[in-house]
């Protein structure tokens, strides 16, 4: 029996190999988000010690001054964490977005394998049992004849 051979199996390879791509860069945008996010998680929990260093007891008016002067770099540093945040969900998003297709790309080429392939091994197998039916009526005649 020949084996089964897929006339489009170059493009099959190329639609995974940009969906592995458009995989990688999601991956790498997600990253990015990740970072962004515990950069935030990590200046929420300054601003938290911070709070609790300004009004201890026995600071002095230079220690409150240093701490406020603190609190608004963190916010500052905040306000610039969430706009690069939004901007990599976004990037991210547009990452999904180029996935997914590539995805729904390389999905149609497989399925159309899959039902080529099906469809080349029924007709093989329905070759062979009209072989094998004409093999056994043949011999049927044979002994029928008296060979």
């Amino acid at each position: 029996m020949k084996r089964f051979a897929f006339r489009l199996e170059r493009v099959l390879e190329v639609r995974t190999n940009e969906e592995r791509i458009a995989e990688g860069k999601l991956a790498a945008r997600a990253a990015v988000c990740t970072r962004l996010q515990m950069a935030l998680e990590a200046n929420a929990r300054a601003t938290v010690a911070a709070n609790h260093e300004r009004f201890r007891k026995g600071g002095t008016a230079s220690d409150f001054l240093a701490g406020e002067h603190f609190m608004v770099r963190l916010s500052a540093e905040k306000e610039k964490l969430l706009r690069d945040l939004a901007l990599a969900e976004a990037e991210r998003e547009q990452a999904r977005l180029s996935y997914v297709e590539a995805s729904k790309k390389r999905e149609l080429v497989t399925t159309l394998r899959e039902r080529e392939e099906a469809a080349y091994y029924r007709a093989v197998n329905l070759e062979e049992v009209k072989t094998l039916d004409d093999l056994a009526s043949g011999a049927q005649v044979r002994r029928q004849a008296g060979y």
